[in-house]
């Protein structure tokens, strides 16, 4: 079987898997994003337009810009970029916007009619200083983008810094107050804090969170992503594949066999030796070579060195605790259950097609499995 007919029937099969797993984007509450590279959206938010009022809960609802950037209004007059979503945490982290606006007269952070913790709320006092030295204030927090001609603007926690060490070359514009998480700077994101609802124990579980009745609001369904049509559709997109590689190969030997023993001119059974264990049409990898293999523990930021979030073999995207397995030469990453079972069966990557035992270095007795996590 030729090379190129093994690929056509690989990408065929790709293609009924979506086919099959389409059932799932039925579900009106399913996650939904502004944009690509923008934070994905799910209960207790939802994005006003795009999802229905119950996919949400009251008080969190989001909208997208002109700009296809997730928006979050706080107050009549007041909205936020929004940068991110940690939903284990329940933390979202907004730019606070302060070179965006005109000034800082405008800004104010209140937060009495949102949904979001107001406990930790730190006072800043801004100030205008015909310096650009601003050592003296230590620790002051520069702000270079509303800086003019002649001065400069910096910020400083309240009551950090004595008035008789404040020089006559500065002027207070404005003491704010900041709803700021472990002491961050507030140049930065703003990280918000939400109690209720409480869906962490359904995010640790990678279930649905949302609502089960009029009142109640608990984990739905099965683990998030990964439905029961899923399921049958990565069987067969995985199983579909590696039959036919090992029906090319059986072929190709097959073939190699009637060739040889044409030029040999010898009477060979090719029944007996198509049946007879060869060792050079081995195809996959010994358990204690799998395991040699380093094993990661993915962190909550789903981040990797070579930046991969998707599993190529269940073409399902990486999830935080999830446990991963590097192969050695080419540090592609996928999930350990599903590369052990691709390399029982293939001796290469699914990505590069590079062999991991064409590494003398890689061997059952000198290599040791190691597990690490990354954050």
């Amino acid at each position: 079987m030729e090379k190129s007919h093994i690929l056509r029937l690989i990408f065929f099969s790709g293609v009924l898997l979506r086919f099959i797993t389409a059932a799932d984007d039925d579900n009106p509450c399913r996650p939904a994003s502004c944009g690509r590279n923008e934070p994905q959206v799910r209960f207790p938010f939802r994005i006003i337009g795009r999802q229905p009022p119950w996919c949400g809960f009251p008080g969190y609802g989001l909208s997208c810009n002109k700009q296809n950037r997730t928006i979050i209004r706080l107050s009549p007059s007041h909205s936020y970029t929004v940068n991110a979503i940690n939903y284990v945490s329940q933390v979202i982290s907004i730019d606070p916007d302060f070179c965006q606006r005109n000034g800082i007269n405008i800004i104010s952070f209140n937060l009495t009619d949102t949904p979001f913790d107001i406990s930790n709320k730190l006072l800043y006092t801004f100030f205008n200083c015909s310096l650009q030295n601003f050592s003296f204030m230590y620790p002051a927090i520069p702000f270079t983008c509303l800086n003019s001609k002649n001065h400069s603007v910096a910020a400083v926690r309240t009551g950090l810094i004595l008035s008789g060490m404040m020089p006559s070359s500065c002027e207070v514009m404005k003491t704010i107050a900041v709803p700021t998480r472990w002491n961050e700077d507030i140049r930065s994101d703003l990280q918000l804090k939400w109690f209720i609802p409480d869906c962490i124990t359904c995010e640790i579980e990678f279930r649905a969170c949302g609502w089960k009745s009029l009142d109640q609001i608990g984990c739905l369904g099965s683990r998030r992503g990964f439905p029961k049509s899923a399921m049958y559709g990565l069987s067969l997109g995985i199983g579909m594949p590696v039959m036919i590689c090992i029906i090319g190969l059986i072929c190709y030997s097959a073939t190699r066999v009637r060739n040889y023993s044409e030029t040999r001119h010898q009477s060979v059974d090719l029944f007996s030796i198509s049946i007879t264990p060869q060792p050079a049409t081995r195809t996959g990898l010994d358990g204690t070579t799998i395991e040699s293999y380093s094993k990661t523990t993915l962190g909550e930021s789903c981040r990797l060195p070579n930046d991969d979030s998707m599993c190529i073999i269940c073409l399902s995207d990486y999830k935080p605790k999830e446990s991963l397995r590097t192969i050695p030469e080419c540090n592609h990453y996928f999930h350990a259950e599903c590369i052990d079972e691709w390399l029982k069966l293939n001796a290469t990557c699914p990505v590069c097609r590079n062999s991991p035992e064409s590494s003398s270095l890689v061997t059952p007795c000198s290599t040791t499995s190691t597990t690490s996590t990354v954050e």
